[in-house]
């Protein structure tokens, strides 16, 4: 007899699953699992029909009422059921593909009433930090340098983000980004107060000396709430074992937050991505030139990638790597047929080396787009986000291109995931703000406004020569009325630079609020002059709403075809 999925007073279970129809939640091992609407809808039909075949039609059609979806869209959703569920499609418990027809459950499937289950219900963890989620919070804090020599800052800034980067593969773990753990480098800060920002209730910090070829690794798991160590380890190696250091700390981690893993999550934090540890010190170098954002070392970052590669042409990440820095150069820097034409060929060879690797696809996502292939793009971010929805990459760059298609609604909730990912970042506040602009929901942008200062201004506070953060925080002031403010900042951050389009394009955005049309376009063209060669973002950004109109504004848009 199938289960009465419309009643609220009856509870599923199959395998470690237990769905709960009247609190409209799921549980995996007792922890809630994040569901988009539509996959739990999908789930319900399974259990409204255990065992029988459920074709592609039916559930696109009981689900999304056939409004214009495909079958791809059906298969992403599927997918994403299966990575929470901790299911596999080559090797099913729960889900069975039935090629070219549609799906079946083939676990069986027991009911209960609500009240009686209610009993053996697994307690939630107990402290505060896991309240409303049912994963477990990481942060990875930056390693401390302790090799008595600034260049060599990369090297534990890269292990560190290594380690987060295996962690964020597990959905088990609420990973909190680079950008927000790394906020915190180089501060006296409590740790209470850190997790608190990052809204984790478990904190890895630790510290790398590195001597020729040695290299010494200390780490410790921390539990915010009780001040107790979860794990500690130090590691006294050759440089060429670092690899199986990082391994062996993710492991460490799972194991000490008794997380259960699959035999595909398994395997995906015991992933090597080079076995030559140069090829790896290449692309630390590489990784960080590419995070400083301008010409320069955006053209070092290119180096550092490219030489990583030819020590190991099966560097996955390096190849990205490689894709994204030249997507940055050509949207942002130095506008160039051969920069889309090397993103493409970089990003498909990323996919070719690890077709797993949800960096990869948001690479070749980018480099789609600048290609003039936005359809595609998008269905390349959306098996990111399947892939690892920790990636902040991929919400967030997914955010911009819907914004650069005017799709703004879908941004906007993209944003608000990176928001998630990523809560002392400011640049998703800042574009989230934008959307809410054109969707015309004045409150929601003056709160995001709101917030993205905050964070502005306490990045200033770490690093008050941060032209982007001035230029950015220019614009919310003037979207905000203050336009004092709103023009010295700008000014500031014009006057940090000569010749980086970024800093003429955005300090223009800022003069375009202020209804300094003139002005605002003089900046646009010096921008285009230096190289910025992202047309449809120019073209949809509300900050520059009021030049639309101008005939300046459009032979400009034009020139950029």
């Amino acid at each position: 007899m199938a289960p009465e999925t419309n009643s609220p007073r009856v509870d599923y279970a199959f395998g470690d699953i237990r769905v709960e129809p009247a609190a409209h939640r799921v549980l995996r091992d007792g922890h809630e699992l994040e569901l988009e609407p539509k996959a739990y809808a999908v789930l319900l039909q399974f259990l409204d029909r255990p065992g029988e075949l459920i074709r592609h039609d039916d559930l696109l059609e009981r689900v999304w009422g056939h409004k214009y979806v495909t079958a791809a869209t059906l298969s992403r959703v599927i997918s994403q059921l299966r990575q929470r569920l901790g299911d596999e499609a080559a090797e099913p418990r729960y889900i069975q593909t039935v090629h070219g027809l549609g799906y079946r459950l083939v676990a069986p499937v027991a009911a209960a009433h609500a009240a009686d289950a209610a009993v053996a219900r697994p307690e939630a963890p107990a402290h505060s930090y896991y309240r409303d989620h049912d994963r477990h919070g990481i942060a990875v804090l930056p390693f401390v340098n302790m090799s008595g020599e600034v260049e060599n800052e990369y090297f534990s800034d890269g292990i560190a983000e290594e380690i987060l980067s295996l962690l964020t593969k597990l959905p088990q773990l609420k990973v909190s980004s680079r950008t927000s753990s790394f906020f915190f480098k180089g501060k006296e800060a409590d740790l209470q107060m850190i997790a608190a920002k990052l809204d984790v209730g478990t904190v890895l910090e630790g510290s790398v000396r590195r001597a020729g070829n040695r290299v010494r690794i200390t780490a410790q798991l921390i539990d915010v709430a009780s001040d107790s160590t979860l794990w500690a380890e130090t590691y006294d190696r050759e440089l060429r074992d670092v690899f199986a250091i990082q391994d062996d700390i993710a492991q460490s981690i799972v194991d000490a937050l008794k997380v259960t893993l699959s035999p595909k999550e398994r395997r995906a934090i015991q992933y090597v991505a080079t076995a030559d540890v140069q090829a790896y010190d290449d692309y630390l170098r590489g990784r960080k030139y590419f995070y400083a954002w301008n010409r320069r070392d955006s053209l070092r970052a290119i180096e550092m990638y490219e030489r990583a590669i030819a020590r190991d042409p099966k560097y996955a990440a390096a190849w990205a790597g490689l894709s994204d820095a030249y997507v940055m150069r050509h949207r942002f820097l130095d506008r160039n047929p051969e920069h889309v034409a090397r993103a493409m060929d970089a990003s498909e060879r990323a996919l070719q080396m690890d077709p797993d690797s949800a960096e990869a696809h948001a690479s070749r996502g980018l480099a789609l787009f600048i290609s003039q292939r936005p359809r595609e793009a998008e269905r390349q971010f959306e098996t990111a986000m399947m892939l690892n929805p920790n990636l902040l990459e991929g919400c967030f760059m997914y955010g911009m291109i819907c914004s650069s298609l005017g799709n703004f609604e879908k941004a906007a909730w993209l944003y608000l995931r990176a928001t998630e990912v990523s809560p002392t970042d400011y640049l998703p506040q800042v574009y989230l703000a934008q959307a809410y602009s054109e969707m015309g929901r004045k409150d929601d942008e003056t709160k995001a406004r709101r917030r993205a200062l905050e964070l502005i201004e306490r990045a200033l506070g770490a690093n008050p020569d941060d032209a982007r953060a001035r230029y950015m925080g220019a614009a919310s002031f003037a979207a905000l009325g203050e336009k004092a403010k709103a023009v010295e900042w700008a000014n500031l951050a014009l006057r940090s630079s000569e010749d980086e389009p970024m800093v003429f394009y955005n300090a223009a955005c800022t003069f375009a609020v202020l209804d300094e049309h003139d002005r605002a376009i003089d900046l646009l063209e010096r921008a285009v002059q230096l190289g910025w060669g992202d047309r449809a973002w120019m073209a949809n950004d509300s900050d520059l709403a009021s030049l639309r109109g101008k005939p300046r504004f459009q032979l400009l848009l034009t020139s950029l075809n």
